[in-house]
């Protein structure tokens, strides 16, 4: 745990937890046929709107609705993302209920004008799991082919 309350993923950690979510972890997975194919595209300013994952969440019973790390991998479809590297932070308040944001930050991508991306993701617990109520994309671009900050600006 960091000092912030908040967790680190290491990129090995993250195929795990992307091989969890392929495994659907045992028990708790549901019959339902639904499937989440990632989330649109942001809009001008990053926001990301997070009705149909939402409406997704509610037609499925599954491990990683306890969680809202797991949450934000599903939401992401990190099981289907490219990247050298992914780092999963979290932060909730000091008992571990409440609103939780996670972070996830995906850098190496094959992409010859974005290097990497940062998500961040709100949660609320709502019955024992974790509802999605915000999410937000930003980008840091290659050397050369724009800002080189996280920001909803686009690269070259």
């Amino acid at each position: 745990m960091s000092d912030g309350g908040g967790a680190r993923v290491t990129a090995r950690a993250a195929s795990l937890l992307a091989a969890l979510l392929l495994a659907g972890c045992g028990g708790g997975g549901s019959s339902s046929s639904a499937e989440w194919s990632g989330p649109p595209p942001p809009s001008a300013d990053g926001t990301v709107s997070v009705e149909s994952f939402v409406a997704y969440a509610s037609k499925v019973s599954a491990d990683w609705e306890r969680s809202a790390a797991m949450a934000a991998a599903e939401f992401l479809r990190l099981d289907r993302r490219a990247a050298q590297g992914t780092i999963i932070t979290g932060s909730a308040s000091a008992e571990g209920g409440g609103p939780q944001k996670v972070v996830v930050t995906l850098y190496g991508l094959p992409d010859d004008s974005v290097r990497a991306e940062r998500w961040t993701l709100s949660f609320v617990p709502d019955d024992g799991t974790f509802r999605l109520t915000s999410a937000r994309r930003a980008q840091r671009c290659q050397p050369g082919r724009g800002h080189q900050r996280f920001s909803a600006e686009p690269c070259v």
